[in-house]
C-alpha cells in the first residue's frame, strides 16, 4: 500500500473510479444487476422535452444529471446523454453557448473514458426471437419500417484489477465493475451532440483538434456483431460529420443508416447525418429522399425530436414540384404527433406550411401556420427557436398574400420579421440576454481568434466564406439563421479583410473589398440586409447595365420575377393623367409584396443595392485619362487606392487621429462654420494647411502635375466626406487648385462611380423647389430671386404644382430636379428624409417611399441646401452624405449635386440659375463646371450673403472665387464607360 501510494503521488494523471454494490477501492469489483445507467429520471425528462415544456425539461435534466455517477475522474459515461438531451433544452430554447458547453461536457466524457464501446457485451444488443408491437399513433409510411429489437440493458464491463502495474500505466484506472445499461441510448445521445455542435460550429469545426479526437475514440473496429459494427459506424459518422468531414462521413451514414434491412435507434441520426451532408453538396440531390427516410425511421423508433428536424430540412431542400410531397408529409406527422410531441407537431406544422409557400399555396400554408400557432401558444409549450422559425415562413407567406415591408405603417409582414429578428438578436430568457443563432456565435467566436492580428490564406478563406453571401447549405437548413448571418454587423471582418489585402499590397483587391465595405454599410441599413432592394434593383435594371449573370437570373428566376419585371415595364407607359396617389399606392402594394416574397426566398441574389464592382477587373471600365481614388477607414488607420490606365496602387496611413482636426481646420479657414469674427479668410494662409492635407493623402502629390488626367473620381470615406478635394493645391501651397486642374467628381462607392448609366428619354422640363433660401428675411426678394432661376431655363416648373402626379412618380415629367431649401438628414432615422420641402412629413415625399415601388425618379437632383455636420464644431463620419446618396442612386437618381453646407443668398441664386439653363442640354457635369466658372468670376454684394457674418458687410470687394461660396458643392456622378470602350 506504501509502494501504490507513492505512486499516486508522483504520477497525478491517475484517477480511480468509485466502487458500487459489491465493489470498493481496492476490492475485486462487482455485479449491479439492479442499477439503471441513465437513470430513470433522464427518461421522465426526455418525455417532457418532447412535450415541447423545455423549461421545465431542462429542471428536470438538470435532476437526472445529479443521478449519474461520479468519481474522483468526474461525471461517467452514463451522463453523456443527460449532456446530450440538455444540450438540446438550450438549443431549441436560444441559447448557443449553453447548448455547446453542454455538447463539449458529454464529448469529454467520451474522450476521457476512450475505449468504453469495446467493453460492451454486444451479444445481448438484440433480443433474439423478440417481435416488436409496432408504434401507435403513426402513419403507414412509418408503420412499414423494420425495426431491430434491440436491448435497453446491455452489460458494460468497465475497469480492470487494480495492480502496481495499471497505477504506473496511469490514466483513467477503475476497479473491474459489471452493469447493465442502456448502452445505445448513450451512443444515440453522443451521436445528436456530433451532430448539434456541427450545426453550431459551422465551418469552424474543420479544424478543432476536440472533435477530431472524439472522432478517433468513436473508430472501434473489428466487433463482431453486425448490429454492433452498424450502430458503431452511426455514432462514428456523426462524430465525423462533427469534424466537418464530410467525405468520410457521407458514406458511413450510409453504410450504417440500416442493419440487416432494418433500423436501430442509431438509423435516424444517421440518415439526418446523410441528409445534412447531401444539403450542403450543390445541388443538394439525395436530400430530400434522406430526409423524408428519417423522418419515417424516428417516427418508426419513437423519436420524435428527430422528426422536425428533418422536416425542416426537407422543406428547405424540396424544388417546387416537390414541395407538395413535403407539405403533404409534414401535415401527415405534425397530425400524427400532436399527442406523442408537441415540439414534432410544431415543427411539422411550420415546415408543411414552409413548404405549401414554395409551392404556392397559400391556403394550405395559412391552415398550417394557424396550427402551429394554436398549439405554440398553449402554455405548457415553449419553443423559441422553432417560434422564430415560423415567424420566418409567416412573413413570406404574408408576402405571397398582398403584404410587405414598410409601407405606410407596419404590417404583417413587418411583425413577423420583427419577431424573428428578435430572436435571432435580442433573445432573453429569464431576463437574461442569449445568443440565439449559430451564425451570431461563430461571428463572436472568429473576432476572438483573429483579434487585430492580420492572418494568411486559411484566415482570408474563413473570413471570405463570413462576409460572403450565406452559403446555399444555410439557406436549405435553417432560413432564420441564414437572415442572421446577412443582417449581422460583419464590418470587422470586412476592415480584417481589408487590411490582409493592403499587407499584400494587391491595389485591385483592396479595390474590390473597400467596395463591399462601403456598399455593405448602405445594405446593412435596408429590410433583409438590401435583398428587398437588391430585387427592385433587378427588377427595373435595362438588360444594358446587368451582367450575363444577372440577366440570366432575372429571366430564368422564380416566376414572380417575370410577373414584378413586367409591373415595371408596365409602369413606364403611366401618363401624367392616369397617375394619382391610389394608383401609386395600389401598385406599390402589388410590386412590393412581390419585391419582399422573392426577398424571403432561400438562396443569394445578385447585389445591386449599390451595384459591385466586378471582383476579377473591377477597373476594366475605367477610361484612360481618368482616375479613380478610393478611402476607407478601419480603426487609425486609413487605406487608399489609386488607379490609372489599368493599374492600381495601394497605400495605407497607419496614424489617422489628427486627420478631422486638419480638414476641420481647413473648414475654418475658409470661413464653413465659423462663429467669431469674419467668415471670410484675410489672406491666404489657409493654403498651406490644404497643402499638407493633400500631401498627407497622396504621399506623391506631384504626381498630379505631372500626370495627364483629365477626370478624378474619388470616392470618401469618414471625415473626408467634408473636404473639398477641390481646393487643395497640387504641389505647395502656391500651386493651382486640383479642381481647377483637374474635373472631380465623387462617389459613395466604387461600384456607384463604376456602374454603367442607363438610357432614359430625356425631358427638357427642369422642376425647382425653393423656400426662403435666397433672402430668408425678405420674402418677396426672395420670391423674386428664385422666380429668375425659374425663367432662365425654359420650359421650367416651379414646385409644388397641383397637376404634378406624386413626388415618386416626378420623372414621368421632369429629367431634372432642383431643390433650394435648407435639409438635414436624421442619422438615426435616414430614409425619414424628406426630399422636397413642401411635402414634409408625408409618407411618400420621403427618401425611403423613392426607393420603394413603383418610382421613377428625375435623373438628375441638386440638394443646393443640404446641411451636413461640416458646419459642426466637431466633424461627423460623413454618413449623412453617404446615405443620401446612396439611397439616391439607389432609387435611380444618375447624377446628384449636393452640399456639404448650405449658402443661400445671391451667390446661389447665380449659380442655380446658370446651372438650371445649361442642365436639361448638356448634363449635369458639364452644367455645373460652367455655373461654378460663372460663379466665380462675379462680383458679389455681402449684403446679399446670408451666410455672411456681420464683420464681412463692410467688405469692399467679394467674389465668388471665395471657397466658401463653391467649393461646398459635391457632384456625384457615374464615369462615362462608353468612353473607356471607344479607347
Amino acid at each position: 500500500m506504501i509502494a501504490a501510494a507513492s505512486v499516486l503521488c508522483l504520477t497525478p494523471e491517475v484517477s480511480f473510479a468509485q466502487g458500487s454494490g459489491l465493489g470498493g477501492f481496492g476490492t475485486l469489483g462487482g455485479v449491479e444487476p439492479g442499477g439503471r445507467y441513465p437513470s430513470q429520471e433522464y427518461y421522465f425528462a426526455l418525455e417532457m422535452y418532447r412535450s415541447g415544456d423545455l423549461e421545465n425539461a431542462v429542471d428536470a435534466f438538470e435532476a437526472a444529471l445529479r443521478r449519474t455517477r461520479r468519481d474522483i475522474n468526474g461525471r461517467w459515461i452514463d451522463s453523456i446523454p443527460v449532456y446530450a438531451m440538455l444540450a438540446e433544452c438550450y438549443w431549441q430554447m436560444g441559447s448557443v453557448p449553453q447548448a455547446r458547453e453542454n455538447i463539449d461536457a458529454a464529448m469529454q466524457v467520451a474522450i476521457r473514458y476512450r475505449g468504453w464501446l469495446n467493453k460492451v457485451d454486444w451479444r445481448s444488443a438484440v433480443r433474439e426471437g423478440v417481435q416488436m408491437s409496432p408504434p401507435t399513433g403513426v402513419w403507414p409510411a412509418a408503420l412499414a419500417i423494420k425495426r431491430v429489437p434491440t436491448s435497453d440493458r446491455i452489460m458494460f464491463q468497465s475497469g480492470q484489477p487494480l495492480t502496481e502495474q495499471t497505477l504506473i500505466q496511469g490514466g483513467v484506472v477503475e476497479e473491474p465493475n459489471l452493469r447493465a445499461m442502456d448502452i445505445i441510448e448513450i451512443m444515440r445521445g453522443l451521436a445528436i451532440a456530433s451532430y448539434r455542435r456541427r450545426i453550431i460550429l459551422g465551418p469552424l469545426s474543420e479544424q478543432d483538434n476536440f472533435v477530431n479526437e472524439l472522432a478517433e475514440s468513436t473508430n472501434v473496429g473489428g466487433l463482431p456483431q453486425p448490429v454492433a459494427q452498424t450502430m458503431s459506424g452511426a455514432l462514428h459518422a456523426a462524430a465525423r460529420y462533427a469534424a466537418h468531414d464530410d467525405k468520410r462521413a457521407f458514406p458511413e451514414a450510409s453504410k450504417s443508416a440500416l442493419s440487416s434491412g432494418g433500423a436501430h435507434p442509431l438509423s435516424a441520426i444517421a440518415l439526418l447525418v446523410q441528409a445534412s451532408v447531401l444539403a450542403e453538396s450543390d445541388n443538394a440531390e439525395g436530400s430530400l429522399a434522406a430526409a423524408l427516410a428519417c423522418v419515417n425511421v424516428a417516427a418508426a423508433l419513437e423519436q420524435p425530436e428527430l422528426i422536425g428536424e428533418a422536416m425542416q430540412l426537407a422543406a428547405g431542400v424540396a424544388s417546387e414540384k416537390e414541395a407538395n410531397v413535403v407539405r403533404t408529409a409534414a401535415d401527415t406527422a405534425a397530425n400524427a404527433m400532436v399527442r406523442k410531441s408537441r415540439l414534432a407537431a410544431v415543427h411539422c406544422f411550420v415546415a408543411s406550411a414552409d413548404a405549401a409557400i414554395k409551392s404556392r399555396d397559400y391556403a394550405a400554408a395559412t391552415l398550417s401556420i394557424g396550427h402551429a400557432k394554436s398549439l405554440s401558444d398553449r402554455r405548457d409549450v415553449l419553443q423559441p427557436r422553432i417560434d422564430a422559425y415560423g415567424a420566418y415562413v409567416a412573413a413570406k407567406l404574408a408576402a405571397g398574400r398582398g403584404e410587405a415591408f414598410g409601407m405606410k405603417s407596419s404590417s404583417v409582414v413587418d411583425k413577423a420579421y420583427g419577431s424573428m429578428r428578435t430572436f435571432a438578436q435580442q433573445h432573453r430568457v429569464r431576463n437574461r440576454t442569449l445568443v440565439s443563432m449559430p451564425s451570431t456565435y461563430q461571428f463572436a467566436l472568429l473576432s476572438q481568434s483573429l483579434g487585430t492580428r492580420i492572418g494568411g490564406s486559411t484566415s482570408d478563406a474563413v473570413l471570405d466564406y463570413y462576409t460572403s453571401d450565406p452559403p446555399p447549405a444555410l439557406w436549405r437548413r435553417d432560413p432564420v439563421d441564414a437572415m442572421t448571418f446577412l443582417t449581422i454587423d460583419r464590418s470587422a471582418a470586412l476592415a480584417m479583410r481589408l487590411a490582409i489585402a493592403a499587407e499584400q499590397t494587391d491595389g485591385d483587391k483592396v479595390l474590390v473589398r473597400t467596395d463591399t465595405l462601403l456598399a455593405e454599410r448602405f445594405s446593412q441599413t435596408l429590410p433583409l440586409a438590401g435583398r428587398v432592394a437588391h430585387v427592385r434593383g433587378l427588377a427595373s435594371a435595362e438588360d444594358q447595365t446587368l451582367s450575363d449573370d444577372q440577366r440570366n437570373f432575372r429571366n430564368q428566376g422564380p416566376a414572380e420575377f417575370k410577373q414584378l419585371r413586367q409591373m415595371v415595364l408596365d409602369n413606364a407607359k403611366l401618363t401624367p393623367a392616369t397617375v394619382n396617389d391610389s394608383l401609386v399606392e395600389k401598385l406599390g402594394q402589388q410590386q412590393e409584396s412581390l419585391a419582399t416574397l422573392i426577398a424571403f426566398s432561400r438562396g443569394s441574389l445578385p447585389r445591386l443595392a449599390p451595384p459591385r464592382v466586378d471582383e476579377k477587373a473591377p477597373i476594366q471600365g475605367l477610361p484612360k485619362r481618368t482616375a479613380l481614388v478610393t478611402f476607407a477607414f478601419s480603426g487609425s488607420r486609413l487605406f487608399t487606392t489609386f488607379s490609372l490606365n489599368g493599374k492600381t496602387q495601394v497605400w495605407t496611413n497607419n496614424n489617422t487621429s489628427r486627420l478631422p482636426a486638419m480638414i476641420g481646420s481647413v473648414l475654418r479657414s475658409i470661413g464653413v462654420g465659423k462663429t467669431r469674427g469674419s467668415r471670410l479668410p484675410e489672406d491666404n494662409a489657409w493654403r498651406k494647411d490644404a497643402a499638407a492635407l493633400l500631401k498627407f493623402l497622396f504621399p506623391e502629390a506631384s504626381s498630379f502635375a505631372g500626370t495627364d488626367i483629365d477626370d478624378l473620381v474619388i470616392v470618401p470615406d469618414g471625415p473626408l466626406w467634408y473636404l473639398p478635394f477641390d481646393i487643395l493645391p497640387i504641389d505647395g501651397e502656391d500651386a493651382e487648385f486640383l479642381g481647377d486642374k483637374i474635373s472631380i467628381r465623387y462617389a459613395a462607392t466604387p461600384g456607384l462611380a463604376l456602374r454603367p448609366a442607363p438610357i432614359r428619354q430625356k425631358k427638357k422640363a427642369v422642376g425647382i423647389a425653393a423656400s426662403r433660401f435666397f433672402a430668408p428675411r425678405d420674402l418677396e426678394i426672395n420670391t423674386a430671386i428664385t422666380q429668375s432661376i425659374v425663367d432662365a431655363a425654359a420650359g421650367s416648373i416651379l414646385l409644388p404644382v397641383a397637376e404634378m402626379p406624386p413626388t415618386t412618380m416626378l420623372g414621368i415629367v421632369l429629367d431634372s430636379l432642383i431643390v433650394a431649401a435648407p435639409g438635414v438628414m436624421d442619422t438615426s432615422n435616414p430614409f425619414a428624409m424628406s426630399v422636397l420641402p413642401y411635402e414634409a412629413g408625408k409618407p411618400n415625399a420621403a427618401l425611403g417611399a423613392w426607393l420603394q415601388f413603383p418610382s421613377q425618379v428625375p435623373t438628375t437632383i441638386a440638394l443646393a441646401g443640404f446641411r451636413s455636420q461640416a458646419e459642426s464644431p466637431r466633424l461627423g463620419d460623413g454618413r449623412e452624405l453617404f446615405m443620401t446618396l446612396c439611397a439616391l442612386h439607389v432609387a435611380g437618381v444618375d447624377d446628384v449635386l449636393i452640399s456639404r453646407w448650405a449658402v443661400g443668398g445671391e451667390s446661389s441664386a447665380i449659380v442655380l440659375r446658370e446651372f438650371s439653363q445649361e442642365l436639361p442640354f448638356s448634363g449635369m457635369v458639364d452644367a455645373w463646371r460652367r455655373a461654378r466658372m460663372v460663379l466665380r468670376r462675379t462680383d458679389l454684394d455681402p449684403l446679399t450673403e446670408p451666410l455672411l457674418a456681420h464683420a464681412d458687410k463692410d467688405l469692399e470687394n467679394v467674389t465668388g472665387e471665395e471657397p466658401l461660396f463653391w467649393s461646398g458643392y459635391l457632384l456625384s456622378s457615374p464615369i462615362d464607360l462608353n468612353a473607356a470602350a471607344k479607347q
